[in-house]
């Protein structure tokens, strides 16, 4: 096929061709971060999720057996998770509407961490709560 003078054939350069190939790699390399960003947004979460899950348990335990008293304890869930406890008398005396001789139970302050992971890439979640009690003796 003859060209008629004045008329370029169609197609795309080397340079165009380059071009589009830089755009295209720059826009694939800002995907694939979003996705990798995205992957340890959920490996953490489903962490997350899994330590407040192992601590709910660990948490409805806590005054079931043994008795519930002030101390401390600690141990591992599994390979992956650890935990430290620490049960605290919780005094009412310090606010100033409550007796403690009108409420009739004593209160312990639970605090419970989970922890998982290596340094430095460590993570740990805190949970607390108050649990009661009767009057021991």
């Amino acid at each position: 096929m003859k060209t008629m003078p004045g008329r370029r054939q169609g197609g795309f350069t080397l340079l165009e061709i380059l071009a589009a190939f830089v755009i295209f790699a720059l826009v694939f390399a800002g995907v694939l971060q979003a996705l990798s960003g995205s992957l340890r947004n959920t490996v953490r979460s489903s962490d997350y999720t899994q330590a407040a899950l192992l601590a709910q348990t660990k948490m409805d335990m806590v005054g079931i057996d043994p008795i519930l008293e002030e101390g401390s304890d600690s141990g591992r869930f599994d390979d992956k998770f650890s935990w430290e406890l620490v049960i605290e008398p919780y005094l009412l005396g310090e606010l100033e509407e409550v007796d403690d001789l009108e409420v009739g139970v004593d209160l312990f302050r639970i605090e419970l961490v989970v922890s998982w992971g290596e340094p430095p890439q460590a993570r740990r979640a805190v949970f607390k709560t108050l649990r009661s009690a009767l009057p021991s003796g």
